[in-house]
């Protein structure tokens, strides 16, 4: 992940603010879409790999 969990999280509430207030061009709002999109799937990756790392603890490897 090119930037920390947390500044992805806020970039996705950024880009749901931007699409709510529905004020921009269908094109931005595809743009945007597909930022979010892939910001999502680097943060299910993070939070998968975390998940994984934590059962591993709890099994003492």
């Amino acid at each position: 992940m090119e930037q920390s969990y947390e500044k992805s999280v806020k970039r996705l509430e950024e880009i749901t603010g931007i699409l709510e207030e529905g004020k921009i061009s269908i094109e931005e709002s595809l743009k945007l879409f597909s930022e979010a999109t892939a910001i999502l799937s680097e943060c299910t990756k993070y939070l998968d790999s975390a998940e994984q790392k934590i059962t591993n603890l709890i099994k003492g490897e």
